[in-house]
């Protein structure tokens, strides 16, 4: 999403709204991001949480330059008080698992690899030997915990599909009261190719 004032403006703004809806939302802004974690009695293994980044873009630019840091009066050197006011702040989100989640499934994800390399070595130094090849055991139990870690991951998108969308309307309550005069209807929702049938269906309804 793009809006038509500074980040540093925008960020304070999120952090009044924060304040503002007190323990109504479990949001943390933090420098340059906001995060946003469904309420404590809801929160579930497989609960996502939604990250948001703000930064500094130029309205004719690709989105993808960042700008130095601007403060809310602050000008870059060479540049004109005119173009400051050009500067927009671009809101880039991402919905993940928890942290620690993350963090746990890509060890098993690793470790499960290394096994699969570790298994096939054995196998082929006993295959150079002529003995039987043990070693072959562990590389489809490698392979079935890859899957089973892969079925997890989509079984836990199904199940916290509901929880997404209230973390986008979370995002877009706190954004009303941070950026007022962008009213929600008029900023962009989730673009058709990124939502799955399951988003699309309880979007619509």
């Amino acid at each position: 999403m793009d809006f038509p004032v500074p980040s540093d403006a925008m960020v304070a703004g999120v952090r009044t709204a924060i304040a503002t809806l007190g323990p109504t939302t479990r949001a943390v802004a933090a420098g340059k991001c906001l995060e946003i974690a469904p309420p404590r009695n809801e929160t579930r293994f497989w609960s996502p949480h939604l990250s948001i980044q703000f930064s500094d873009v130029r309205p004719e630019s690709s989105g993808n330059a960042e700008l130095p840091h601007l403060s809310d009066h602050s000008v870059p050197a060479g540049a004109s008080p005119d173009n400051a006011s050009d500067v927009n702040c671009q809101l880039f989100g991402r919905f993940s698992p928890r942290p620690e989640i993350w963090t746990f499934c890509m060890f098993l994800y690793f470790a499960m690899a290394l096994i699969l390399c570790g298994g096939l070595l054995i196998a082929y130094v006993q295959w150079s030997l002529g003995a039987s090849m043990t070693g072959l055991w562990m590389v489809p139990i490698s392979l079935l915990v890859i899957v089973g870690l892969h079925a997890a991951s989509l079984i836990g998108q199904g199940l916290s599909r509901h929880q997404m969308i209230e973390l986008r309307q979370q995002l877009d309550q706190i954004l009303a009261l941070a950026a007022p005069e962008t009213p929600t209807a008029e900023r962009p929702a989730l673009s058709t190719a990124d939502q799955t049938p399951t988003m699309r269906v309880e979007i619509t309804s």
